[in-house]
């Protein structure tokens, strides 16, 4: 019977998740009538979203972690057979069985890569913040957007991390990973103003 309410009160909790859309395309849809700031904003996600996901540094699909809580609620057990994030990154990138250096080199044009993007979105999320006009529901989606950003951004940190870890050759992937974590700060930063900004708007509503 504890086992039985447990899982009832979990997958409540999980319901919002499983009723808002797992993929990034529900940021896009509807927002072309949005301030055109706004509508970059949601494409560029939809775009850093696919793209960390086909690159390999995002290694979950959208959904994932939602399956695979609720499978261990309801069968006790962990799915060990899932492919380890290393695993799955060397096989985007076409690096199964390559030598260390070769690793080494991908890795650091990859995190260059996810950094450059990463800024990239602090500065639409600015140019959304610059924006008059603004409304509490719109902005929502936004933050919505960015926090997809920041999740994908922390799991390809933690990726990079793990493959600096098996390497022995060079240590100097960390001040690369240190950029890209400089670089998921800021993304932070960025959904908090829009955060800030929805609140003020809301408590501009009440008054």
């Amino acid at each position: 019977m504890v086992r039985i309410g447990l899982i009832c009160a979990c997958m409540a909790g999980l319901s919002a998740c499983v009723a808002t859309p797992m993929g990034s395309s529900g940021f896009v849809s509807g927002a072309s009538s949005l301030p055109m700031a706004q509508q970059s904003l949601r494409r560029e996600a939809e775009a850093f979203d696919e793209h960390f996901h086909e690159a390999g540094w995002v290694a979950e699909e959208h959904g994932a972690a939602v399956q695979r809580l609720t499978g261990m609620l309801f069968t006790g057990r962990r799915d060990e057979e899932r492919p380890h994030r290393i695993d799955v990154y060397y096989a985007a990138a076409g690096l199964e069985g390559a030598d260390s250096s070769t690793i080494l080199e991908q890795a650091r044009s990859d995190l260059a890569e996810a950094a450059a993007m990463v800024i990239a979105l602090v500065g639409t999320s600015e140019d959304v913040l610059a924006e008059t006009g603004l409304t509490e529901s719109a902005l929502g989606g936004d933050i919505a957007a960015l926090e997809r950003a920041i999740g994908d951004t922390r799991q390809a940190i933690t990726l990079f991390h793990a493959v600096a870890g098996t390497l022995e050759i060079d240590d100097s992937l960390f001040a690369e990973i240190g950029t890209l974590e400089l670089a998921a700060g800021r993304l932070s930063e960025a959904a908090d103003a829009l955060a800030a900004r929805r609140r003020a708007l809301r408590d501009t509503a009440a008054s």
